[in-house]
């Protein structure tokens, strides 16, 4: 009973906190222009209809965009190997499909297999939108190839397994050398000092250019790229109080008081914020793994061929941040083992590293990453691999959307000159801190 209780009283919490979500991310790139928007009523209501041609529909949910090519190259192939169901995959927009889950967790209308942020899951775990499929997966005799932090993703508090990872990704500097040397510098920075003074520096307001760009809209983008600030600093999600934690956002602040930074990053999703570094607008930015298949691909043009990317820089120490999808049978499906079956062949090692190698995402299986050499051989992906040696896991927790809000909305108030950085952190603390007093982040 007590259980349920928990789960009804986080359902309320989450449903009030996307809501809010939903209208300060609307419009940012990651989302703001999907291949299709699925009609929830239309696809739950169709979920169990069956193609002309007799065989049973399986639907995916996803809000990858720049990745769905690769999503359903994997279902094409899957769906040629086998006639027992036809996989489909729909793009939801990320807060639309993280609303759909929580109302889904009452109403039951859920797809068969839906993606998830990796620290989200745990959330939508207790709510009890996945299906425990612990026993199938350790019979496929699989899962000690799967690196440990973005499986337990995929576990409850008990270890029982909800689902599968899918890709790993990290944040690191990415500089404009044309900028850079025109001021003088020829590399990227290593410490804040350096990064403060080569971002200064880089900066014209004259002509618009910014030194320096980063997300800090109001959701998980935001707290997934303030994160590396409050570790390097030598604080942590357990101690948001604390003076290094104060000094962390302080100093994104600083940035933004003194011009260095656009005051638009409180509106920028990190598709935003690529954009402007795409422009020239920005001498530096902070950037995650996927982005290298963006300019790869041509959907994303750089205004000049010279850049570098690099560690992020440190103040007391090297930081950077996991992030990553994972995928789970949700509950109530009428196709549990072919549900599984579809995960257990789109995660085998070879699928995980040609997935990863298109999508521009690290493997989550260490003998997906040994097929591959595009990782290592290219000194681009090489610092990111590089930054995993420093990356901290974002929960996993169950009430992690109470905590990331708890992080945003206390850089947004400093940023926007609505409180100081004591003041907006002491209050992320007293929010965060009984949180993890009565349900600590396992270690």
């Amino acid at each position: 009973m007590k259980k349920k209780l928990v789960s009804l009283m986080v359902i309320t919490t989450m449903m009030a906190t996307m809501l809010a979500g939903c209208g300060s991310s609307a419009g940012t790139g990651e989302t703001s222009e999907p291949e299709a928007v699925v009609n929830v009523e239309d696809e739950a209501t169709a979920e169990s209809a069956k193609p002309s041609d007799g065989i049973p529909e399986v639907t995916v949910w996803h809000y990858f965009e720049h990745e769905a090519d690769a999503l359903n190259k994997v279902a094409d192939e899957y769906n040629a190997s086998q006639d027992k169901i036809k996989v489909t995959c729909t793009f939801v927009s990320r807060e639309e499909l993280m609303n759909q889950y929580t109302i889904g967790a009452v109403s039951g209308e859920l797809p068969d297999i839906g993606m998830v942020d990796s620290p989200d899951m745990s959330s939508y775990i207790a709510l009890g939108v996945f299906e425990d499929i612990t026993d199938e997966l350790n019979a496929w005799g699989e899962l000690d190839n799967f690196y440990e932090g973005p499986l337990s993703s995929c576990k409850d508090a008990d270890g029982r397994i909800y689902g599968l990872p899918n890709n790993s990704n990290c944040l690191a500097l990415l500089c404009n050398m044309d900028i850079l040397s025109a001021h003088g510098y020829d590399a990227p920075p290593t410490t804040w000092d350096e990064f403060y003074e080569i971002a200064k520096a880089c900066t014209d307001s004259a002509d618009s250019v910014y030194g320096f760009a980063m997300s800090a809209i109001s959701n998980e983008e935001g707290t997934f790229q303030l994160i590396p600030w409050i570790y390097s600093a030598g604080a942590s999600v357990a101690d948001l109080g604390s003076a290094e934690a104060v000094h962390a956002v302080d100093f994104l602040g600083k940035l933004v008081d003194e011009g260095i930074m656009s005051k638009e990053v409180i509106n920028w999703g990190q598709g935003d914020a690529l954009n402007a570094f795409a422009a020239g607008k920005a001498a530096m930015l902070e950037s995650g793994t996927w982005q290298i298949s963006q300019i790869d691909s041509g959907d994303v043009t750089l205004s000049t061929d010279n850049y570098k990317f690099a560690l992020l820089p440190k103040d007391k120490k090297n930081a950077s941040v996991i992030g990553g999808e994972n995928f789970g049978v949700c509950s109530g499906t009428q196709y549990r083992d072919e549900c599984i079956d579809f995960l257990k062949y789109m995660m085998t090692a070879q699928h995980n590293a040609d997935w990863c190698e298109i999508a521009g995402k690290l493997a989550v299986r260490s003998d997906a990453a040994t097929l591959k050499d595009f990782w290592t051989a290219d000194e681009r992906y090489a610092v990111f691999n590089d930054s995993m040696n420093y990356a901290v896991a974002r929960g996993p927790h169950p009430e992690w959307p109470t905590i990331s809000e708890a992080l945003y909305t206390a850089e947004q108030s400093v940023l926007i000159g609505e409180s100081d950085a004591a003041t907006a952190m002491k209050a992320a603390a007293e929010k965060v801190a009984p949180i993890l007093e009565a349900n600590p982040i396992a270690q």
